[in-house]
């Protein structure tokens, strides 16, 4: 379901940048959201333009963290992705209830005894 309404990969980096305990830098954002380095980095490209992120350099490492902007869209995008989980479970469990119900129909109406209809021979 969410990947109905957000793009994965995006919305992986966002989130996982949440996590301000981790120093993250584009390869371990790339292992972690199972994306190419250079996606990546053209997403952290985009995401600093539009201010949701922040590069912090120490020596030649460069580190990403969010922002004030960021983190509020961080936070509203985990929100967003565990309703959507939550549903989806809902979803699933309504699906696999009624699925059960059909089936106990099913055999409730093949273990009932089927009224015979009398044949052309018998009716005569």
């Amino acid at each position: 379901m969410k990947s109905l309404f957000l793009k994965l990969k995006p919305s992986t980096v966002l989130i996982l940048l949440k996590d301000s305990q981790q120093q993250w830098y584009p390869s371990k954002l790339a292992r972690a959201s199972n994306s190419s380095y250079v996606h990546t980095v053209n997403l952290l490209v985009a995401l600093r333009k539009l201010g949701v992120v922040s590069i912090e350099k120490k020596g030649r490492q460069n580190f990403y963290k969010l922002t004030e902007k960021g983190a509020y869209l961080a936070l509203s995008l985990d929100d967003f992705a565990k309703k959507c989980d939550a549903f989806q479970s809902e979803h699933k469990a309504e699906a696999a209830k009624a699925e059960s119900e059909r089936q106990s129909l099913e055999h409730a109406a093949s273990s009932q005894p089927k009224s015979e209809k009398p044949s052309e021979a018998e009716r005569k």
